[in-house]
């Protein structure tokens, strides 16, 4: 399998450059030559045998074991289907930091380990969050002394169970940075460094192993539900959303894909050609998807008019969709996966619809107690969290000031 920049202005690279890339040499993103076609027998594979395949059809080389293994860190099961009224939930939030990011991040933290370890100097792992992928990446990369990890993430807009999963951790080689700005300024100064500082190695989902990961837990999907089916997934950078799509693309049986956001709905807009205008970012009770500008959204191809159906809700609409799911089902919802329940009530159709819960809503109390007037309770093993020391860095949006925590 080749890679190509999406400005295709760089020569193509093979899977391994992929790995160790930030954005390509022009600035683009890095995108497979084509998408691989499902082989025959896909619909008997459970969690392994689905993302193993997926990331070795795109290049990677043994792979079974480190997938194997990041498995082992998912509690009770590692993606369960749920039923809930006459939809179904597929919870993807039971890894090691509780969201949906550890699925993709367990295995590339293991596959950059395993590609620096004879490197003779350590490799800075380079990311920036809006609440979710920090931790992830962190506790993906923990354990490795050849890498350091540095996360950046805005100031004030995560939740602080969010926040303290990334400045709790002891590791010294692990770095959280408080940036005063929003998510956008710190992915731009993410990849300003990419294109600046060559050797550094990414977390975010400009890494093309993120989705190719993700690609795997939508085959899955396709197996436990047997049959053609709809999925709404809330999304801020469109990675997820973009596994989505590909993995339709391959084979899976995925009919609708609905995609939802939050009060910051300018990708919403884009899908519904609608004049959305450059309206700011504002924090609100899903923050990982305070987002205005998705990077993912320069690998799609299509016409996302055509590809996707998308909506949004409101604080409000989020509160509420908690708690009338709460009292009809006795079913938690997090904030943005209340999204996606809300947007999806308007594309039902007479086949199965599958809403993707990105996260524990444990790691959203506050929003939570808003929707239910009570907090959800931690799983086993959390509760130190909000215990725990803070270590961090808190700068200004500056390339200068970033630049001395990363050489």
């Amino acid at each position: 399998m080749q890679y190509v920049s999406t400005r295709s202005a760089s020569p193509e690279v093979d899977f391994e450059r992929v790995l160790l890339s930030g954005v390509a040499p022009d600035g683009g993103l890095y995108v497979p030559e084509h998408l691989p076609r499902l082989p025959g027998g896909w619909r008997d594979w459970d969690y392994s045998a689905a993302v193993s395949w997926s990331l070795g059809a795109f290049g990677a080389i043994d792979v079974v074991p480190l997938v194997a293994d990041a498995v082992s860190r998912f509690r009770p099961e590692v993606a369960p289907l749920v039923e809930v009224g006459d939809r179904s939930v597929f919870e993807l939030f039971w890894g090691p930091t509780l969201s949906f990011k550890d699925h993709a991040l367990q295995v590339l933290g293991r596959l950059l380990a395993r590609a620096t370890a004879g490197n003779d100097r350590t490799s800075v792992v380079l990311g920036a969050t809006s609440g979710d992928t920090g931790s992830a990446a962190i506790e993906g990369c923990r354990g490795y002394p050849n890498l350091r990890v540095v996360i950046l993430f805005p100031d004030g807009m995560v939740s602080e169970f969010q926040r303290r999963q990334m400045t709790t951790v002891p590791d010294e080689n692990m770095l959280a940075v408080s940036v005063r700005g929003t998510f956008d300024d710190c992915q731009a100064m993410v990849k300003q460094a990419f294109a600046e500082r060559p050797g550094l190695l990414a977390v975010n989902s400009i890494n093309w192993v993120r989705i190719a990961a993700q690609i795997g837990y939508y085959t899955y999907l396709g197996t436990l539900v047997g049959s053609k089916f709809d999925v709404v997934i809330p999304t801020g950078n469109f990675g997820n959303a973009l596994s989505c799509w590909s993995a339709k693309q391959m084979g899976v049986p995925i009919e609708t894909i609905t995609l939802s956001n939050n009060s910051n709905h300018r990708l919403v807009d884009a899908i519904n050609a609608s004049p959305g205008g450059d309206t700011p970012v504002v924090p609100t009770l899903a923050p990982a998807m305070d987002i205005a500008i998705p990077s993912n959204w320069e690998r799609f191809s299509g016409d996302p008019t055509i590809e996707f159906a998308a909506g949004w809700a409101s604080d409000e609409e989020i509160a509420q969709t908690i708690a009338h799911v709460h009292a009809k089902h006795r079913y938690l919802l997090d904030p943005h996966t209340a999204t996606a329940w809300r947007v999806g009530e308007s594309t039902r159709t007479e086949r199965p619809q599958v809403v993707v819960a990105t996260a524990h809503p444990a790691k959203f109390g506050d929003a939570v107690a808003r929707a239910i007037g009570a907090a959800p309770e931690l799983p086993e093993g959390y509760r130190e969290i909000l215990e725990l020391p803070e270590r961090m860095e808190t700068i200004e949006v500056s390339s200068s000031e970033f630049y001395k925590l990363i050489r």
